[in-house]
């Protein structure tokens, strides 16, 4: 009989020189039963005074997706919970807004 033991592997992220940093002024989270999708876009301003024109008539602006990650939902839940801990840290550093 063999005995299992649980192994707990610490994780470090890298990034590989190939690996491209991506700017994003623009999430959507999209939610569903098992996972959570986000998807990072870069809103850029109308490209001309035209495009601005019809913005103020159709106010609809396609903005490519640069990435878009699918979570499982224990690890969007531990995500979140990061994220807090970094907003706390945050706030009582005196360096975020928060009401």
């Amino acid at each position: 009989m063999t005995d299992k033991k649980d192994l707990t592997v610490k994780v470090i992220p890298y990034r590989k020189d190939t690996t491209t940093r991506l700017y994003s002024n623009y999430v959507r989270v999209v939610s569903g039963p098992r996972d959570v999708t986000i998807q990072f876009c870069d809103v850029r301003p109308p490209e001309s005074d035209e495009v601005a024109e019809e913005l103020k008539k159709n106010p609809v602006m396609k903005s490519p997706i640069e990435v878009e990650v699918t979570l499982p939902i224990d690890v969007a839940n531990s995500l979140l919970n990061v994220f807090k801990k970094q907003l706390e840290l945050v706030s009582e550093k005196g360096n975020g807004k928060r009401k």
